[in-house]
């Protein structure tokens, strides 16, 4: 088993920031013209948005290249939510029934995680040292306290399958308790980096000059550290091409019995999407995905447009099938994959096709930023001056939202410095 290469330097003071301050001006003196970008303070001070914590996914202990022996091992229920780990799983009699298949996988994900607090303790990974730490806008259930944030390329993934339903069924009829809680059901791999959370973006002094933009994702405002979501982050630890993360899933009886009756929640909607015919597993459970991105785009452009009559022309967009899929992939990183059924396979005269289905989920916390891209990736297309009004009308909306809950935010915090 290969441990992951990481380079820890979360002991790297701060002080280092003021210098920054001094060094850049010092560079430019002399310089017949300054083509630095020098981007607005307010974007400074908050940064790119970063997305809220998965469902049931959390961060590994330690970073390895085979964590297959930990897939279709048990949590019991009594396993707080903020206290899941990989090790605290527990093999049972029917875990011999959870194999696991290799998947490809692909995507640029900026989001928080969740870690329970002997995975934080085991990357070196300090508690925040103020309240209030950042949580993402997404909550789910009770697991809203994360201070770590992860910026990674998705590669491949080992997905627990069930190959024999009926006998993993009377596997958990019959033993009490073996198919209790929930049980490790997928592993993630690819490269990136960790953050650690240090403060509010706020304290944190960049000058006001511009900076590299670090993949279109955040602004870097000294050394290691950067400006994401109104919060500093200082680089905690890289890694490449190792299995970083896992997700839990629920031990259901019933297989897939979620396509005909998706689950409710309080914080979002589940969509059911379903592929076409495609020459592998892989690729159909891309083209799943694709359907229920789709889905999602058709969800929010009915709302816009039974919001408001001068809004009723975006409505033949929505059955422009090219329109409609250019915008789902503008939204790919706010629809989550929650669960996949195993593929169906059918003979053709080219050969075995397979069609897979995914239970996604979208977070309504997402939602206000998802239309306003969703309906600027139609306008960008179409050249519609009226869907570029629809656009702006939904920007001010939006910015009226993040004013009001960055108001709501700072007032705790106020109130604390007073006492």
């Amino acid at each position: 088993m290969r441990i992951f290469p990481v380079s820890t330097q979360l002991g790297r003071p701060l002080a280092a920031l003021g210098l920054l301050a001094m060094i850049i001006p010092a560079m430019s003196t002399g310089c017949s013209g300054n083509n630095i970008e020098r981007p607005d303070a307010n974007q400074i001070a908050q940064g790119p948005y970063v997305a809220g914590a998965r469902e049931g996914v959390y961060l590994r202990a330690s970073f390895d290249s085979d964590p297959s022996m930990y897939i279709g091992r048990f949590i019991s229920p009594g396993v707080a939510a903020d206290e899941i780990d990989e090790n605290r799983g527990v093999q049972t009699s029917c875990s011999q029934y959870i194999t696991y298949r290799e998947v490809n996988a692909a995507g640029q994900f900026d989001e928080y995680y969740q870690s329970s607090t002997s995975v934080k303790a085991s990357l070196g990974l300090q508690p925040p040292a103020i309240s209030g730490a950042p949580s993402g806008e997404a909550s789910v259930g009770n697991e809203r306290t994360t201070n770590v944030r992860v910026r990674y390329n998705l590669k491949k993934k080992l997905v627990a399958h069930i190959e024999d339903f009926d006998a993993y069924n009377a596997c958990c009829e019959s033993a009490a308790g073996a198919c209790s809680g929930k049980y490790i059901g997928e592993f993630w791999a690819g490269e990136g980096t960790l953050f650690q959370n240090t403060g509010r973006a706020t304290d944190v002094n960049v000058g006001g000059q511009g900076g590299p933009d670090l993949g279109g994702t955040a602004y870097q405002v000294g050394g290691d550290v950067e400006v994401a979501d109104g919060w500093a982050w200082r680089r905690a630890i890289t890694f490449d091409d190792v299995y970083f993360a896992f997700r839990v899933v629920d031990a259901e009886i019933g297989g897939c019995a979620w396509i005909d009756r998706p689950p409710q929640s309080d914080e979002g909607q589940y969509f059911v999407g379903i592929s076409p015919p495609a020459a592998t597993e892989d690729i159909a459970r891309t083209m799943a995905m694709r359907n229920a991105r789709t889905q999602v785009v058709q969800y929010l452009g009915e709302a816009i447009v039974s919001e408001s009559v001068s809004r009723a022309n975006l409505q033949g967009y929505l059955e422009d099938e090219t329109v409609v899929a250019t915008a789902a992939e503008g939204i790919a990183s706010r629809v989550k994959d929650e669960r996949y059924c195993p593929a169906e396979t059918t003979e053709s005269p080219d050969g075995i096709k397979y069609t897979a289905r995914v239970l996604a989920f979208f977070p309504y916390g997402e939602e206000e930023k998802a239309r306003r891209e969703m309906v600027e990736s139609i306008a960008e297309q179409t050249g519609d001056e009226d869907i570029k009004a629809i656009e702006e009308e939904l920007a001010e909306e939006e910015g009226a939202t993040e004013e009001s809950a960055q108001d709501t935010s700072d007032a705790p915090a106020d109130a604390e410095e007073v006492e």
